[in-house]
C-alpha cells in the first residue's frame, strides 16, 4: 500500500532522492521545502488549448471561395511509402486554420496526392499547391 502521507524533508531524503546533488542544493531545498515561492518574479504558464480544438465558423465579413479549391500536395521522400500512409489532413487541416481555405468538405476542395523517389543529395519534403478557382 503506498504512503499517503508525506514524509518530512530532509538533508538524508534529499541525499536518497538525488545522490549527486551538490550541498548547495541540498541546502536551497531544506530552506524552500513547503515555502511558497512569493518573491519569484517568473510568471507561472498558464495551460492553454491544443491546437485544432478551436471553432472555425467563418468570422463576419469574410467571403467564401466559390467552386472547389484544389489540393496538390506532392512527397519527396529517400524512401517511398504505401500510398495509404501519405495522409494530407495534416497540412489540409493547417490551411483551413490559417483561412487559406473556407473548409475541407467534399464540395470543398479536391484533392490529389503523389510522392517521387528523392534524387541523391536532395532533402526531404513536401510540396504543397493550391489552386482556386
Amino acid at each position: 500500500m503506498a504512503d499517503t502521507h508525506q514524509r518530512p524533508m530532509n538533508e538524508a531524503t534529499i541525499k536518497r532522492l538525488f545522490p549527486n546533488a551538490s550541498k548547495s542544493v541540498i541546502e536551497a531545498n531544506l530552506q524552500d521545502y513547503g515555502q511558497a515561492h512569493t518573491d519569484n518574479p517568473r510568471k507561472i504558464a498558464e495551460p492553454k488549448c491544443p491546437i485544432g480544438n478551436e471553432s472555425l465558423a467563418q468570422g463576419k465579413g469574410e467571403k467564401a471561395v466559390s467552386g472547389r479549391v484544389h489540393f496538390c500536395i506532392i512527397s519527396v521522400r529517400k524512401r517511398l511509402i504505401d500510398p495509404d500512409n501519405l495522409v494530407p489532413k495534416f497540412y489540409i487541416d493547417a490551411c483551413r486554420r490559417l483561412r487559406l481555405v473556407a473548409g475541407d468538405e467534399h464540395d470543398k476542395i479536391t484533392l490529389e496526392t503523389a510522392q517521387r523517389k528523392a534524387a541523391k543529395g536532395e532533402a526531404e519534403y513536401t510540396e504543397i499547391t493550391i489552386t482556386y478557382p
